[in-house]
């Protein structure tokens, strides 16, 4: 994957991908159609996730959109919004207890660590299986 210094942080998607979570080539393109691609993987255009939930909500929006395409959609975004793994801080210090404290905080990254390296590996099981079309 090429990505600039600005972008190895940011989490990015094809349509490939797109299509491994269950959209079809319509829908992948349909999203992605006024994205803004900010890396290659191999000769596909790599989005940034954020952006493709953005696009996927506003899609929803639509007030023709029919069930069964509405239904697949959601799916794709719960799939992209795992992996966005956006972590709300919970403040620990409120215990009078600092080693629970400093137990629950460990616990909590740990947690995110194993959600976010499942996301990817999730990310990689849809690139697989859009390619070799299983």
């Amino acid at each position: 994957m090429q990505l600039s210094k600005s972008m190895n942080t940011e989490k990015v998607t094809t349509r490939l991908q797109l299509r491994g979570y269950g959209a079809t080539r319509y829908q992948a393109e349909a999203i992605t159609k006024n994205l803004t691609a900010v890396a290659n993987q191999g000769r596909a255009y790599a989005y940034p996730v954020s952006d493709v939930v953005a696009s996927i909500r506003q899609y929803l929006q639509r007030p023709r959109i029919q069930p069964a395409t509405r239904q697949i959609l959601e799916a794709v975004l719960q799939a992209l919004l795992e992996r966005l793994g956006n972590v709300i801080e919970v403040p620990f210090g409120s215990s009078t207890n600092p080693e629970i404290n400093k137990l629950a905080r460990q616990l909590t990254q740990a947690r995110s660590r194993t959600d976010s390296a499942l996301a990817e590996l999730k990310a990689t099981a849809a690139t697989l299986k859009a390619k070799y079309n299983m």
